[in-house]
């Protein structure tokens, strides 16, 4: 026997309003992530004067501190190339 695919427009209207919920929830939750990420900045980690090898570890630091910082400008900058385009 064939059903009938009818649906009671409380049931319609009760599905839209819960998608909507949903993708509600799920767009503040992305913005709470995107807020938390952007002041998540690498901390000094203090390294003690009697460290073998301190200034290796300084320059090492020293290096991946600016190549994150090239990084982030490398994107601005390919994020402004795709607005102007």
């Amino acid at each position: 026997m064939i059903k009938s695919k009818r649906v009671s427009l409380k049931k319609k209207y009760k599905v839209i309003r819960k998608v909507k919920e949903h993708n509600r929830k799920k767009r503040k939750e992305a913005k709470k992530l995107r807020l938390n990420g952007k002041n998540k900045v690498e901390k000094d980690p203090g390294i003690p004067n009697n460290w073998p090898f301190k200034e290796h570890e300084l320059k090492a630091l020293e290096a991946r501190r600016t190549k994150a910082i090239e990084e982030l400008e490398q994107k601005k900058a390919e994020r402004k190339e795709r607005l102007n385009e």
